[in-house]
């Protein structure tokens, strides 16, 4: 009997067999894989789609809500601006709901008052606003523009007087060259009224900076003007209080008209005579 000899398979016909297992192995490997990832990035975005509105639709329930309506607000630190003058500037009432205001936007339209240094806005849930406002106080009065305006400690303007809340104040003016004296105005004026003399710059009519008089003040219930040279402030301002203190023990003080403290020097005038007291 003869036996059948099996065809031998050529190795190169095995080859592209194996290949196009393994290609159609990979292919399909790729396409489950990509499924898969296509399966993951639609469920992943379906399920953000539906947070998103369920937050949207949760804040328009909130913000429409009465539990959040604001019952009261409560203004501190206004000294000049009315309860009315804040709520308006604010752009708040009662009613509105607490979640929906702005807070940067309130504070952003009260800091647009010129009277308003600092505030800051706190929500107290569920319906309560807390308004912590902090004023920009004015010290003089100053000349600008041919109008007399509202000025702080520094000479910074504040803004014009008005009928509304008028306040008297020293009027303040500023020679050309001596605007650098701004900055160290309250320092000096704080020096002078801490020391020995007998008058305040809080009770001055009017004061002045200029390059020949230094600090010029006018007190106009002593009927008296002082002049303090910035430069060698210090000495000059212990020259003054001793030449005050030595006319007040001599009881001449009364007749003083004006008095200037400069470059280590005392002149008094008594309105008939000046003379050089040092």
């Amino acid at each position: 009997m003869a036996v059948r000899r099996q065809k031998k398979v050529p190795y190169s016909l095995m080859q592209k067999r194996y290949r196009r297992l393994l290609s159609n192995f990979v292919h399909a490997k790729g396409t489950s894989l990509l499924l898969s990832w296509a399966i993951t990035l639609f469920t992943g975005a379906a399920f953000i789609v539906i947070i998103s509105v369920g937050l949207l639709f949760s804040y328009r329930f909130i913000t429409n809500s009465t539990f959040f309506a604001v019952q009261k607000i409560q203004i501190s630190g206004n000294v000049r601006l009315e309860q009315e003058d804040v709520l308006s500037l604010a752009h708040l009432k009662s009613g509105d709901n607490s979640i929906a205001v702005n807070i940067s936007e309130i504070e952003y339209q009260l800091l647009r008052s010129p009277w308003v240094e600092n505030v800051s806005v706190k929500r107290q849930l569920p319906g309560n606003l807390a308004i912590t406002i902090e004023e920009r106080e004015p010290r003089y009065w100053m000349r600008q523009e041919n109008r007399i305006i509202y000025a702080d400690e520094k000479g910074n303007p504040i803004d014009y007087v008005g009928t509304y809340k008028f306040a008297s104040l020293p009027f303040l003016s500023v020679d050309a060259g001596t605007e650098h004296l701004l900055q160290r105005l309250p320092q000096l004026l704080a020096e002078l009224d801490s020391s020995r003399l007998p008058v305040s710059s809080q009770n001055a009519a009017w004061i002045k900076l200029s390059l020949s008089g230094g600090i010029t003040l006018f007190l106009e219930s002593e009927n008296i003007l002082l002049s303090v040279g910035v430069d060698n402030w210090a000495s000059n301002l212990r020259h003054l209080v001793a030449t005050i203190d030595d006319l007040k023990r001599r009881s001449e003080f009364v007749n003083v008209r004006s008095i200037k403290a400069e470059d280590r020097n005392v002149w008094v005038n008594t309105g008939t005579t000046s003379k050089l007291a040092s």
